[in-house]
C-alpha cells in the first residue's frame, strides 16, 4: 500500500518532540549540569549513563503492553499519548533545574523523561512497521520519519542562540540557562499537538500477536541470528554519534579553540546535511538494498569523522565543512535499520506464527539507549580520570586535551567499522522479503 503524504506527515509529526528532546539530553544537558549547575563531571556522566541502563526494562514492558493492547482507540495511540504526558513532567523537572542540583534530584528528572520517551518512542516506531508490508515502502515511511528527525534537531539547535539574541529585549540576560530553559518550553509546547496529529491522521496497521511476552522472549529474540545481528549493527552504529555528541562541545572548545556557542552552531551544519542525506540514502537503498546503503553510510562516516580531528584549529568554516560532510552519512543508519527490522519482523512472524513487532522495536529502542549510555558514561569518567576540567576549556593541560581528542576519534571509528562489516553480510534483500510476504499471505 502506497501511503498518502498527509498520512506520512502525520506519522512523522511526533518526531519533533521525541527527537528534539534527545539532542539536549546528549549535547546540552550533560555539560550544562556539570558546568552551570555545579554537578561533578564524573557524577554527571554516571547519572546520564545509569538512567538509561535503569530505563531498559521499561522498554520491554512497554513493548509487551503494546503487543497486548486492543482498545477502541487502537493499539498504539494509548501508549503514544500516555508516554507523552509522562515526558512532559520529566521535561519540566530536567530543563528547569536550579543551580546546586543534587544527584538524586537530577536522577529523578532524567528517569521520568526517559520513561515517558521510551513508551512514546516504542509505540511510534512499532506503528511505523505496521503501516506497510512492501520492502521499499518501508524505506519511504522511515525516510519521512528520519527527515522529521533532522528537522527537529535543526529546529531545537536554533532555539538557544535565538533565545539569547532576543532575551535582552525582554529583560533577560543571555546565558546557558536561558538557552536550556527555552528548549524546555519549546519541547513542552510541541508534545501534545504533534502526538494528537498522529493519533488523528494515521491508521492502525497490522494486528499483533495476542500472546504475552517478557524477558525470556527478549533473550530468545536476541539469540535469533537475524535479529541479534541487526541489534548489534544498531548498537555499533549508535556509538559513533554517541561519542561525538557527548564530547562535541568539549572537543571544539578545548581542542580546537572555538567558543561554546560556535561549537553548538557547528551542529547546525551536521544536521542540515541530514536533510540532504536522508533522501539520498533512501534513493540508494531503493537502487541497491537497505543493508548495502547502511554499510556504505557507516563506513564513509568513519572516514569523515576522522577528518574532523585533522581540521586546523580555529578555522570555523573548515570545521563547518567537515561537520557538513560527516552529517551526510550519519543520517542513514537510524531509519534504514528500522526499515530492516520491519523485514526481520515478517521473517520471525513466518517462523513463529507470532507478530511481536512491539517487542522487537522495544529491544531496538533499548539497544539504542545502550549505544548512547556507553559514550556519555565512559567518556565523562575517562575525561575526569585524565584530569580534564569542564570549566577550564582550552586552559586544560596538554595531556587532558590529548585524552579528549583520542576519545573523540578512536571509539567512533572502531565501532563504525564493525557496524559496516556486519551490515554488508545481511541476507534479506527485496527478493527475500517478497518471498517471505508471499509465504505469510498463504
Amino acid at each position: 500500500m502506497h501511503l498518502k503524504r498527509r498520512t506520512l506527515a502525520a506519522f512523522a509529526a511526533p518526531c519533533l518532540p521525541l527527537t528534539g528532546v534527545g539532542l539536549p539530553m546528549v549535547v546540552y544537558l550533560p555539560p550544562y549540569y556539570a558546568g552551570t549547575l555545579g554537578l561533578d563531571l564524573a557524577m554527571t556522566g554516571i547519572l546520564f549513563s545509569a538512567v538509561r541502563w535503569i530505563d531498559l526494562p521499561l522498554d520491554i514492558l512497554f513493548g509487551r503492553g503494546i503487543d497486548a493492547t486492543a482498545t477502541r482507540w487502537g493499539r498504539f495511540r494509548p501508549w503514544l499519548l500516555g508516554g507523552g504526558l509522562v515526558m512532559l513532567l520529566g521535561l519540566a523537572l530536567s530543563f528547569f533545574a536550579a543551580p546546586g542540583l543534587s544527584p538524586l534530584r537530577a536522577f529523578i528528572g532524567l528517569l521520568i523523561v526517559y520513561a515517558g520517551f521510551s513508551a512514546a518512542q516504542v509505540a511510534h516506531t512499532s506503528w511505523g512497521q505496521s503501516l506497510s508490508t512492501d520492502y521499499h515502502e518501508r524505506s519511504r515511511i522511515f525516510g519521512w520519519w528520519q527527515a522529521a528527525n533532522m528537522l527537529a534537531l535543526i529546529s531545537i539547535l536554533a532555539v538557544p542562540p535565538l533565545a539569547n539574541a532576543l532575551g535582552p529585549r525582554f529583560g533577560l540576560e543571555p546565558s546557558a540557562s536561558l538557552g536550556v530553559h527555552a528548549m524546555g518550553w519549546v519541547l513542552i509546547a510541541l508534545v501534545l499537538p504533534t502526538l494528537l496529529a498522529a493519533c488523528a491522521g494515521v491508521p492502525e496497521g497490522q494486528p499483533a500477536s495476542s500472546d504475552h511476552h517478557g524477558w525470556r522472549d527478549m533473550w530468545a529474540a536476541l539469540k535469533r541470528p537475524l535479529l541479534g545481528r541487526l541489534m548489534l549493527i544498531d548498537l555499533l552504529a549508535s556509538l559513533p554519534p554517541g561519542f561525538g555528541g557527548a564530547l562535541l562541545v568539549f572537543f571544539f572548545e578545548a581542542a580546537r579553540g572555538f567558543s561554546v556557542a560556535e561549537a553548538r552552531l557547528l551542529l547546525l551544519f551536521y544536521f542540515a546535511a541530514g536533510l540532504i542525506g536522508a533522501p539520498l540514502w533512501s534513493w540508494l537503498a531503493r537502487r541497491t538494498s537497505k543493508h548495502r546503503a547502511v554499510a556504505w553510510s557507516i563506513g564513509s562516516y568513519a572516514v569523515l569523522h576522522a577528518g574532523l580531528v585533522l581540521a586546523p584549529p580555529g578555522d570555523f568554516w573548515v570545521a563547518a565543512g567537515g561537520m557538513l560532510l560527516a552529517g551526510l552519512p550519519a543520517v542513514a543508519p537510524p531509519f534504514l535499520v528500522r526499515a530492516m527490522l520491519a523485514d526481520v519482523t515478517d521473517a520471525e512472524t513466518l517462523n513463529s506464527g507470532r507478530n511481536n513487532a512491539g517487542l522487537y522495536y522495544a529491544v531496538l529502542v533499548g539497544v539504542q539507549k545502550i549505544g548512547y549510555a556507553i559514550p556519555v558514561g565512559l567518556a565523562y569518567i575517562v575525561l575526569d580520570a585524565v584530569g580534564f576540567d569542564a570549566r577550564l576549556g582550552a586552559a586544560n593541560s596538554a595531556g587532558a586535551i590529548d585524552g579528549l581528542v583520542n576519545l573523540f576519534l578512536l571509539p567512533p571509528i572502531i565501532a563504525a567499522a564493525g557496524a559496516a562489516w556486519l551490515a554488508w553480510g545481511w541476507t534479506i534483500d527485496r527478493q527475500a522479503q517478497e518471498r517471505i510476504m508471499a509465504e505469510l499471505k498463504r
